[in-house]
């Protein structure tokens, strides 16, 4: 049945409310003309029906029926009866930048057993959200997916006490690319004050690029739609036209990108001022609990792509850079020399090198400067593929944070459909979603005991699989090799 209208800065809304749940989609938060800033939307007077998701963010395999303006809406679910404001759970999908949407999340079961506010966004992909064109006469084009993600936040703050939820206790929340975003956005000044916690799952290594690159970028695209002469004419090419000039840039420069993708926030100076690590190191977040995530096989799915991602090629060569090609044989040959039955050593030491040492170094940024951190990695391989055959690689997570247990949910933008849990899944997402739930509760994913933050002087890492439990950091030849070869003070002998 539909609920009673909820009143908004634009206009009141209606949704759904089925088992105690109120769902409310496709709510409007914004609306943006092609490489134009977002605006609040045109207000109406008349109860909308925000029943169905909105329309996709234009990307690859959603182009035919996109609706450019009426992308930036945004995704509400809430417990019918609940007591109070409650904590609000505000999630910025993945894709690499290009694909993605909440539609492919539906938050009615973590609403329900938080109780929390659950809210997933929509923002602009690809060129229509991080093609830097404000060199190029339109001034407005840069980082607007930033400042997409940054107009859904100051939405949810306007307007989420009249959903049952509590504007002053938003934890931003993202995975892979997502979680890049939420790195970046908890860093801007714009956004001081207008949330209390952070979790990002799987953010890649460095996502933050130069202007230069970018501008870079842009030149590109203008060259490939031949507009180089008169750039703000790429305000009217058609999508496909635009999309089909940027797969083909991404082929041609992939490799020169720090994190393989062509896309992600830019240090403009402006809407991105400093580079997230040095906001952190110098403390301005030392008052925002942060959870930090990757899963134990990342690289698995980019090396079993066709061809294989960019991202491979790229870490590969960053390493031997900074540790030579004789530190990057070593490493190999010890992580042949330790790997797991099931495990590819090569896909190991990517891994570590692109996801779970940046963020561990992140971790240690934050820990020093004073604020409170918890690290883990997911080591589960979900009854699910790609999982079954790739293990716990990539979203592995992600998978089954949004669970509705006994069940995985339907992907519709992934075209990834759900399917029944094993006894093993269930048990590790349920351990998984409830620290997530206690985390935006309280700040804190588990009693001390069973999970320590993270400090400089001890460095836990929470392993979710079976069973779960705490191991140090830095256990194992692995670490101590890495650290040798970075000091350059031997510390680890010679594989005979």
């Amino acid at each position: 049945m539909l609920t009673n209208a909820v009143s908004t800065t634009s206009g009141p809304v209606v949704g759904a409310e089925q088992d105690g749940l109120r769902a409310f989609k496709g709510v409007p938060f914004a609306t943006a003309r092609r490489f134009a800033r977002a605006v609040p939307p045109r207000a109406w007077t008349e109860p909308r029906r925000c029943t169905d998701y909105g329309a996709y963010a234009p990307q690859p395999g959603h182009l035919d029926r996109a609706v450019e303006e009426a992308c930036l809406s945004l995704n509400i679910w809430v417990p019918a009866k609940a007591d109070g404001p409650l904590p609000v759970l505000f999630f910025i999908h993945g894709g690499a930048f290009v694909t993605g949407g909440g539609a492919d999340y539906d938050g009615a079961f973590l609403a329900a057993h938080g109780p929390a506010v659950v809210v997933t966004i929509n923002y602009r992909l690809g060129p229509l959200g991080f093609l830097q064109l404000h060199r190029h006469g339109l001034s407005e084009a840069n980082n607007l997916a930033i400042t997409d993600t940054l107009a859904a936040l100051d939405w949810v703050r306007a307007n989420i006490a009249g959903f049952g939820g509590d504007p002053d206790a938003i934890t931003l929340s993202g995975q892979s690319a997502g979680a890049s975003l939420v790195i970046a956005l908890a860093t801007l000044p714009q956004a001081r004050g207008k949330f209390i916690r952070a979790l990002a799952l799987s953010a890649p290594g460095r996502s933050i690029m130069s202007a230069d690159h970018a501008d870079a970028v842009a030149r590109r695209v203008l060259d490939e739609v031949e507009l180089a002469r008169d750039p703000t004419a790429i305000a009217s090419v058609p999508l496909p036209r635009l999309f089909a000039a940027v797969e083909r840039v991404g082929r041609m420069i992939a490799d020169e990108t720090a994190s393989g993708t062509v896309f992600g926030p830019v240090l403009d100076g402006s809407v991105i001022p400093r580079e997230p690590c040095d906001v952190f190191a110098d403390g301005g977040l030392r008052d925002i609990p942060l959870w930090l995530g990757s899963c134990r096989d990342e690289m698995a799915m980019f090396l079993k792509s066709t061809p294989p991602a960019a991202m491979i090629r790229t870490t590969e060569r960053q390493v031997r850079t900074s540790l030579g090609d004789a530190g990057w044989e070593r490493l190999l040959a010890y992580y042949r020399a330790t790997a797991r039955v099931d495990e590819d050593p090569y896909e190991a030491l990517l891994s570590d090198a692109f996801w779970h040492r940046p963020m561990a170094d992140l971790a240690r940024l934050h820990a020093a400067a004073g604020g409170a951190v918890w690290l883990s990695r997911f080591d589960h391989r979900p009854a699910l593929e790609p999982f079954l055959s790739q293990g716990p690689t990539h979203g592995a997570d992600n998978a089954c944070l949004w669970a509705h247990l006994p069940d995985f949910i339907d992907r519709p933008i992934l075209k990834r459909k759900g399917g029944p849990m094993t006894p093993g899944d269930i048990d590790v997402a349920a351990r998984f979603q409830a620290s997530l739930l206690r985390f935006v509760t309280t700040g804190v994913p588990d009693v001390a005991e069973a999970w320590p933050r993270f400090e400089p002087e001890r460095e836990p890492l929470a392993i979710f699989g079976q069973p779960f439990h705490v191991v140090p950091l830095s256990e194992g030849v692995r670490p101590r090799l890495w650290a040798e070869l970075q000091s350059g003070a031997p510390r680890v002998p010679a594989i005979a």
